[in-house]
């Protein structure tokens, strides 16, 4: 990577992110999160490799730094939503019947409803689509 004059007046403490970026196993791919920074309209950060700028290399740091902050988003979710399923497993097993676990399994399920309400907490609204059939109502639908 070529440091460019921008480098020289970053703080330590970016300097130290930046210098982890390379320790750091990223869960989230490159490509993906690229492809979505492209989406949402921010475009690759080039740098140039040759003065008659034929060759540019896109700046990687910002991407990885995203597809870290991604995983750790990832990680908070994910940890909220088993913290739910936690609660209703230790609720007893007529809460658990009427939350549509079986008292038995003793498997653990990322379940949709644990996600939503995880995801709620950080102001995503997750609704299923007006087609999505549930065992609820196709059994209520099998009475009439």
């Amino acid at each position: 990577m070529v440091p460019t004059a921008n480098q020289a007046q970053l703080p330590p403490s970016t300097e130290q992110v930046y210098a982890g970026l390379a320790e750091a196993p990223l869960v989230v791919p490159p490509q993906l999160v690229q492809y979505f920074m492209r989406k949402s309209g921010q475009g690759p950060i080039l740098y140039n490799i040759s003065a008659d700028d034929r060759e540019c290399n896109e700046d990687m740091r910002l991407t990885q730094v995203v597809s870290l902050a991604a995983q750790r988003f990832l990680a908070t979710v994910l940890n909220d939503a088993m913290q739910y399923y936690k609660m209703k497993r230790a609720a007893g097993v007529k809460a658990m019947k009427e939350a549509g676990l079986d008292p038995k399994d003793k498997r653990r399920l990322l379940r949709t409803d644990d996600l939503a309400q995880a995801l709620q907490e950080y102001g995503v609204t997750l609704r299923n689509p007006p087609y999505y059939v549930d065992a609820n109502n196709q059994a209520a639908g099998a009475r009439r």
